[in-house]
């Protein structure tokens, strides 16, 4: 009876020790910048070693209070968890802590969203709470219109809009929410990729395959494949991955040739329109002329692209404003690419979006500092 007893304590011991396992999230913002929406990630086997119990189905985030928040577990495509992200605000010189548990988790909407768009033609559409963008398909190109550059759709509301605006085949108008406005053509559109060689742009076609890697609510991730085409260099085969975060308004975007190669990032322009160029700090930006569609004043789209480093040079060049680079040795480079639009509000003219994009590359140059215990 006695050893019935002390095996009950010790069962209950053990139980009772692994119901506190947590894991602590503390964040430090050394910068004198605001940070909001700043996306954390946490490695899953930091989490594993320390909660042994943790599913991507039953590990939660809470915040000082106690109160839960917003999670995802990041697959990347494939079968085991890789991280753990969540968002934070802090302030500037500030400090915030959180935990990771195991525990029942809270239904939260989603703020991020994509998908493939059969009914419009092999569209791939995606979005956040801020701006959505599209690519186009092979049924597009199949009818002869041909452009793998990045489209824009702008927004005015919170709302995810995407599978809406398709229902209702009215976009090219704002109803209240937003438009699609802009226009793409054979072009690198809003800061699409190419291979650039010798004053010319090799341009691919719309893409052949996609697949979804991380489907929200705060991240979004997809890749994109094209068929193999030509460049300074003979044949290449491409792949774009393009991930997207909640109330973030720039994608990560990650281009695969088969093949190392110098390239450049583009924005296509416009007659009338504000351009910036800051090679030394990787930054090209474009402030559209007012969009007039429909005899009806729809506002300035604002355009941006960063890099980690800086560009060989800037120039215009076949009617876009490129950043010239080059990929590593695998044939890689990541960028950012954002939007804006200056009826949603926020950013209204070309000096507050020029500030905006250097604030974004000084956040990428001065991350969070994250320590998990």
């Amino acid at each position: 009876m006695k050893k019935t007893i002390c095996m009950i304590l010790a069962a209950f011991a053990i139980s009772c020790e692994s119901s506190t396992d947590k894991v602590k999230v503390s964040i430090n913002n050394d910068t004198d910048m605001m940070r909001e929406a700043a996306t954390i990630e946490v490695d899953w086997q930091k989490i594993a070693q320390k909660i042994p119990n943790a599913t991507p189905e039953n590990v939660i985030v809470k915040n000082q209070k106690g109160e839960q928040v917003p999670s995802q577990v990041i697959f990347n495509g494939g079968e085991k968890p890789l991280m753990l992200i969540f968002q934070t605000n802090i302030a500037p010189s500030g400090s915030i802590a959180y935990t990771i548990e195991s525990g029942e988790k809270e239904q939260f909407q989603p703020k991020v969203f994509g998908r493939f768009v059969p009914e419009r033609k092999d569209d791939f559409a995606w979005e956040n709470d801020i701006m959505a963008f599209r690519m186009y398909g092979p049924a597009l190109e199949a009818t002869g219109e041909i452009s793998n550059g990045i489209d824009i759709w702008v927004k005015k509301t919170k709302n995810l809009i995407i599978d809406k605006w398709y229902k209702e085949d009215d976009y090219h108008r704002d109803h209240g929410e937003g438009m699609d406005c802009y226009k793409v053509g054979r072009t690198l559109g809003a800061g699409a990729m190419a291979p650039y060689k010798n004053d010319s742009i090799y341009l691919g076609n719309n893409y052949i395959s996609y697949k979804i890697l991380d489907q929200g609510p705060i991240r979004f991730t997809f890749e994109l494949t094209y068929a193999p085409y030509e460049t300074y260099d003979g044949s290449v085969t491409e792949k774009r991955i393009i991930s997207l975060d909640a109330s973030n308004r720039f994608n990560k975007i990650t281009e695969q040739y088969s093949k190392p190669l110098d390239v450049a990032a583009g924005i296509v322009l416009r007659d009338g329109g504000y351009k910036i160029e800051d090679a030394a700090n990787g930054i090209i930006g474009y402030w559209e002329p007012q969009n007039n569609d429909s005899g009806t004043n729809n506002g300035h789209t604002a355009i941006g692209v960063i890099f980690m480093e800086a560009f060989k040079e800037t120039m215009d060049n076949k009617g876009h404003l490129l950043g010239i680079t080059n990929t590593d040795k695998a044939g890689e480079a990541s960028y950012y690419m954002g939007a804006a639009w200056s009826n949603a509000g926020d950013i209204t003219n070309e000096k507050e979006w020029v500030k905006t994009l250097n604030e974004k590359k000084n956040e990428l140059l001065h991350p969070l500092q994250v320590t998990v215990e």
